[in-house]
């Protein structure tokens, strides 16, 4: 094995062991949510025992909140200016939808069999006016070609997921960040299946708009997320909530509003309001520390080299699976059906967790998973 191989195989081993899940089943499951790292559940068990002796300390979680930031952008390519933290994908796509100064007859378009948390916030639209087309169930990798028919020079933003929940496609945003170049229309990107798994590049692809929940391969607690907004058009967005957390000309012991004028700062901070999930962020601090130390791009070979071996394996037994031909367009999803009912459960009572998703059954992978594991979950199938 090659010097650096060998390096990426033991970063990864290493990682492995702060997985306890990955010792107890086969975890195939972080599609729907992650299991945690040690290191998570330890940052987590040390902040709330500060609390429990003292009552917290603000000013040094605020400390760890900035350098969260920090790795975050680190991760994602962009500046620690352009992210916001917030609750969820759900509540980034909100902000985003909220924040553009619609005006009646612009439009939004995106794929209708997008998951229904990147079409409520823009159906929610409608009311103030706005034309929310959705494509009608586009088959295979959503690209430029896909989405321009739906365009006009009243449409505002493109919707689209990186990485679909089903059938766990990446789509190709190369195209579709064209596309919205030559057209000046903002790109608003679900990013959830991708972060922590894939390397994502926001600055350098084009998009305008990008949330993430931290719950899945960002390997943090549930009620965290990333929110990222370019910062060529921070400026001209408004959030629809706005709180002392995102005024410039108030510090953290300030309480005073001495000018009815809203001051908001010039960066992504803009967008988050009241207390942050001070625990929730010193969780994920931790888990993008490990993220970062094992290698973003060591982790997006691995989980699709799982990707690969898993449907090689499949196809071969004949079973129907909906992975991209195209390697640049497959994830850490590996979908496909299997005849009959009751799998889920069978592969339950046999030690792997999985989903079901659209009639499909799915696997996810993340770092802590291992080729042997594909090789024992192959020979339930074979038994059954």
């Amino acid at each position: 094995m090659p010097a650096k191989m060998a390096m990426i195989a033991d970063a990864l081993e290493k990682a492995r062991k702060q997985f306890p899940i990955a010792h107890k089943c086969i975890y195939f499951n972080i599609a729907n949510m992650n299991s945690p790292p040690a290191s998570v559940s330890e940052r987590l068990g040390a902040y709330f025992a500060q609390m429990q002796e003292t009552g917290g300390d603000k000013v040094a979680w605020m400390d760890e909140i900035s350098q969260a930031r920090q790795r975050a952008a680190t991760l994602l390519g962009c500046e620690p200016s352009e992210l916001a933290f917030c609750k969820n994908t759900s509540e980034g796509l909100n902000t985003a939808a909220n924040a553009i100064d619609w005006k009646p007859g612009d439009n939004v378009v995106l794929p209708s069999n997008e998951h229904p948390n990147n079409v409520f916030p823009w159906l929610n639209l409608r009311r103030r006016g706005v034309d929310v087309r959705l494509v009608p169930e586009p088959q295979g990798v959503v690209d430029a070609a896909t989405l321009e028919p739906f365009i006009d020079r009243h449409t505002r933003v493109i919707s689209v997921a990186d990485v679909t929940f089903h059938p766990g496609q990446r789509n190709d945003l190369q195209s579709i960040a064209e596309l919205c170049r030559t057209h000046s229309i903002l790109l608003a990107v679900d990013g959830v299946q991708a972060a922590g798994l894939l390397s994502v590049k926001l600055r350098e692809s084009g998009i305008t708009f990008w949330a993430a929940s931290g719950h899945k391969g960002l390997l943090s607690p549930h009620g965290t997320g990333l929110f990222y907004c370019n910062k060529a058009v921070i400026g001209a967005m408004h959030p629809a909530y706005i709180a002392r957390a995102g005024m410039k000309a108030l510090t953290l012991g300030d309480y005073t509003v001495r000018s009815p004028e809203i001051d908001l700062e010039d960066d992504a901070r803009r967008f988050e309001i009241g207390n942050f999930n001070y625990s929730g962020i010193c969780a994920m601090n931790a888990a993008l520390k490990l993220i970062l130390e094992v290698g973003i791009e060591n982790i997006e070979r691995h989980v699709l080299a799982l990707t690969s071996y898993l449907s090689d394996k499949l196809e071969e037994r004949t079973i129907d699976v909906l992975v991209p031909k195209d390697q640049r367009f497959r994830s850490a999803i590996c979908v496909f059906n299997l005849p009959g009912e009751g799998w889920v459960e069978y592969f339950a009572a046999n030690g792997v967790v999985l989903s079901s998703r659209r009639g499909s059954i799915r696997v996810s992978f993340g770092m802590y998973n291992s080729f042997e594991e594909i090789d024992q979950f192959i020979s339930l199938i074979d038994k059954r």
